[in-house]
């Protein structure tokens, strides 16, 4: 290591290194930092390289100002002079690709910062590749702009506890892993580093002014703040890590009320279901908690408050069979009889035709296997026909489709992909091409019910359903 003196700087890199880089299984590999020339990342750039870590960096070229080629040239002789690996490459605004450094564009373009932050981020997964290690400078100061920006704006727990140190981001469905080890330095701590050491850097024109919010906070807020409150930024980042803690038990209590609401529904990941008597049972501030999560999934903005208002207008609602739907995000909310379900994006699409793909309701295994029976059987599945009518084994009877779709609580939009198997003879149907096989099982969504022409298999009247949905390309064969 160099025997460059102990800055805050320094410290704070060392120190998170040591709490989230050491343990990552990549740690040893590379980490790539993304530095676009301004103070905070040659700071970030210079301190890694004094600690030797292994470091790879990925300057982005956005072509937005005059001076761009500029930072580009500063962050490329700095790596060459000190033999550091980089990747400098410029943004196609006219194609939202990446090429050559060489290349320039021939129209210039109002770009807001959302598109820079997405034709930013698939640049550095291009190079860096998934799961890899990003290392960002941003630091207390941007965490507090942070926090005041969506303080304005209107937000919840988690938009006030701002940026995290380390974790797992997802961008274009490829998770990488981001890196900040500066969120508890200031501005003005990265400012004496850069000074103490003469370590070169650009300035970005537009960190002037008030053209946009977070200069205006920066630049007319925070300063008449700090002259009023001794350590403004220090005492913020304080309560943003108390609004950690807060926003951990919070997601541990969520977790405890999703056990106790959420049904097992696993004939399709497409779907998740709550139990409405339980989520009922909850507070209405837990209540409110579990379907904001829930609601949100995967996605990566948290729904409205509105869209849980409803939410909570459809659970008091007295009519057990209620189709209402909520749309958000492409998603769907639903409910029928006790139990509320959220539908993802790609289930939506299929349940109304329109997805690219097909939807296939294919068996998982053999279902005799999966039913427990010893016998070797050949099968197959067709769709249920209009107007037909099924005998339980239980039953000297027949019922139609959707009253058994209703005794076993099968909503309207899951029944079309039922599934009958029938039995199929090879010997008898070499003899008489013609006969129908018997039917065998009706399969729907979570359960299979077993049908009076198996009577002679001594089944039970009903299993758990050995089945789920899966997404093929249209090209591919019929279901099985």
């Amino acid at each position: 290591m160099s025997s460059v003196p102990m800055s805050p700087v320094i410290e704070a890199i060392k120190q998170s290194y040591q709490t989230h880089i050491n343990p990552h299984p990549k740690a040893a590999t590379r980490i790539y930092i993304a530095c676009s020339g301004g103070r905070d990342s040659m700071a970030l750039l210079f301190a890694c390289q004094q600690l030797q870590l292994p470091i790879h960096v990925i300057h982005i070229n956005h072509k937005l100002q005059k001076v761009s080629d500029d930072w580009q040239q500063l962050v490329e002789g700095y790596c060459h002079k000190h033999h550091i690996d980089y990747d400098s490459v410029c943004i196609d605004w006219q194609s939202q690709q990446v090429y050559g450094a060489d290349s320039t564009i021939s129209q210039e373009q109002q770009i807001n910062e959302q598109q820079a932050r997405t034709a930013r981020y698939r640049a550095i997964i291009q190079i860096a590749g998934e799961n890899a290690i990003v290392a960002l400078a941003h630091h207390a100061n941007d965490q507090v702009e942070t926090l005041l920006m969506n303080l304005c704006q209107g937000t919840g727990l988690a938009g006030l506890t701002g940026m995290t140190a380390f974790g797992v981001q997802h961008e274009f469905g490829t998770p990488i892993w981001l890196w900040r080890p500066l969120l508890g330095v200031t501005r003005d701590e990265i400012s004496d580093f850069v000074a103490a050491q003469n370590i070169p850097y650009v300035d970005d024109p537009t960190n002037f002014g008030v053209t946009n919010q977070r200069a205006f906070l920066r630049n007319q807020i925070l300063p008449l703040l700090g002259e009023r409150f001794h350590k403004v930024v220090q005492n913020i980042t304080r309560t943003q890590q108390n609004l950690i803690e807060a926003q951990r038990i919070v997601e541990e209590q969520y977790q405890q009320d999703l056990a106790l609401c959420q049904w097992s529904n696993g004939w399709t990941s497409h779907q998740q279901c709550l139990h409405i008597p339980n989520l009922k049972s909850l507070s209405q501030a837990r209540r409110f908690n579990l379907l904001h999560h829930w609601v949100k999934g995967s996605q990566k903005f948290a729904p409205t408050r509105q869209l849980i208002v409803q939410i909570e207008q459809l659970l008091q609602s007295v009519q057990t069979d209620q189709q209402a739907i909520l749309q958000w995000q492409g998603i769907e909310i639903r409910k029928y009889r006790d139990t509320v379900y959220r539908l993802d994006a790609d289930y939506v699409k299929a349940i109304h035709g329109k997805s690219d793909n097909k939807v296939l309701a294919n068996l998982t295994a053999d279902v005799g296997l999966s039913v427990g029976l010893s016998l070797e059987l050949a099968l197959a599945s067709r769709a249920v026909l209009p107007n037909e009518s099924f005998q339980l084994l239980s039953q000297s009877f027949h019922q139609s489709f959707k009253k058994l779709c209703q005794r076993f609580d099968i909503p309207s939009w899951e029944r079309q992909f039922a599934k009958v198997v029938i039995l199929e003879d090879n010997k008898e149907k070499a003899l008489i091409a013609s006969q129908t096989p018997k039917r065998f099982a009706l399969l729907l969504p979570n359960i299979s019910v077993w049908l009076a022409d198996a009577r002679e298999l001594n089944l039970a009247t009903q299993a758990a359903c050995p089945w789920h949905l899966a997404w093929a390309d249209s090209l591919d064969g019929e279901s099985h």
